[in-house]
């Protein structure tokens, strides 16, 4: 006979910013909808947010941090980070963006963390890489936590048959200061590669929506991608930071450029996103330019070859499974990955079909892309093992379990 377990009060903590990052909606979802939590949102890119949080701590049993706290930025999260750390039960944090990047790096996320003393820091690398990142920060422990499926929104709707496109991509850039330019190769490949039998390859740095990204991927027999993050991770920011001195020196002289960590970013944030492409637009040429554009265009070669090259690549692997990994899965979208550990989660040529790193396997990828039956059987394997272990519910039942003692660290 099986015990029900008592709700635990939670305050879910998020900074409600971005329409565009659609785990962003698949966590907050997934603690609304598990029976394990009576869940309270709260919002910290309000007005009044730590007077506001003050009360809201009163009447909880745990806080969890959300990506969106500290993934992009932390300086939501910082004014209220002296309240945090004055609660009375345990909090456990996520942590967006786990790569060294200009205006989000992990040197802040760090520093704030310091400042709450999180119970919990739950990392979406492998444990051993956030237990790196920042195992000396929290309190009892790194625990390892990524992303999952969200079978809601992201599931098969239209047939492979009856989808326009072979190969399909929507990501951003990763820029030079990672050191790492897999998925931009691996992406550039696929779109200059000529195909025989041709195939219809959609790729661009387009963003959607959540409901605008599951359609498209539902128009998508495939898609091709490379674990998330970077070989090169450092608790101090010493490589993006110097990478950026060297830029501004760069641009001296060439008019007036705007910091990625300015604080006119949260002024952005408040803005229509229509508006924030235009501005992006506007500040990308011209007297006033934004850091961000800069950066952007920086070739990686010149930018490997001065700060990278030489480098062995570090024992903690930096790299992992993404929330558009279990997206494509969710929606019978066939992957098609460079090989790597995808956090030990997937098994290659079983629930994705392997690219080897230097494309030397391109004719026997494309032939088991090619083959329905193969492709097809991929997908049903890869959403049967997602669905079994992996989903957002199962994502919320682990924090529920590590909240409560139920699961060791």
């Amino acid at each position: 006979m099986s015990t029900r377990l008592s709700a635990l009060r939670a305050l879910v903590v998020s900074a409600d910013y971005a329409d565009r990052l659609s785990y962003y909606d698949d966590w907050k979802g997934a603690f609304l909808a598990s029976p394990l939590f009576e869940t309270t949102f709260f919002d910290i890119a309000g007005g009044n947010a730590a007077r506001r949080l003050q009360s809201a701590l009163k009447e909880v049993d745990a806080v969890i941090l959300l990506h969106s706290t500290n993934g992009d930025t932390t300086r939501y999260l910082e004014p209220v980070a002296a309240v945090l750390a004055a609660r009375k039960c345990p909090l456990l944090t996520f942590v967006g963006n786990e790569v060294n990047l200009p205006g989000s790096p992990i040197g802040a996320k760090r520093a704030v963390f310091a400042v709450i003393r999180p119970d919990y820091i739950a990392t979406q690398l492998l444990r051993e890489s956030g237990e790196y990142l920042f195992g000396d920060l929290a309190a009892r422990g790194v625990v390892a936590l990524p992303h999952g499926l969200n079978p809601e929104v992201f599931r098969p709707q239209v047939p492979h048959s009856e989808r326009s496109r072979d190969i399909g991509v929507r990501a951003v850039r990763y820029l030079a200061h990672l050191g790492d330019d897999d998925r931009n190769r691996v992406h550039d490949f696929f779109a200059g590669h000529a195909f025989a039998p041709d195939l219809t390859v959609d790729i661009s740095t387009e963003r959607f929506n959540r409901s605008g990204w599951a359609a498209f991927l539902n128009d998508c027999r495939g898609t091709v991608s490379t674990e998330a993050g970077s070989w090169f991770i450092e608790r101090d920011d010493a490589t993006m930071e110097a990478i950026r001195a060297w830029t501004a020196k760069n641009q001296a002289g060439r008019g007036f450029m705007i910091p990625n960590d300015s604080p006119l970013r949260l002024l952005g944030h408040k803005l229509p996103f229509g508006w924030r492409r235009w501005l992006r637009k506007v500040l990308s040429h011209g007297p006033v330019r934004h850091e961000s554009t800069i950066t952007e265009a920086l070739a990686f070669d010149e930018i490997h070859e001065k700060f990278f090259a030489g480098r062995p690549i570090p024992t903690h692997h930096g790299k992992c499974i993404s929330s558009r990994h279990f997206d494509a899965i969710g929606t019978a979208t066939c992957q098609i990955l460079l090989e790597g550990r995808y956090n030990d989660i997937l098994t290659p040529d079983v629930h994705y079909i392997r690219l080897a790193s230097d494309f030397s396997n391109i004719s026997e990828v494309m032939e088991t892309f090619r083959d329905e039956r193969r492709r097809l059987a991929i997908t049903e394997a890869a959403l049967a093992h997602v669905m079994d272990g992996h989903t957002y519910a199962h994502r919320a039942r682990a924090v529920y379990d590590i909240l409560t003692g139920a699961t060791p660290t």
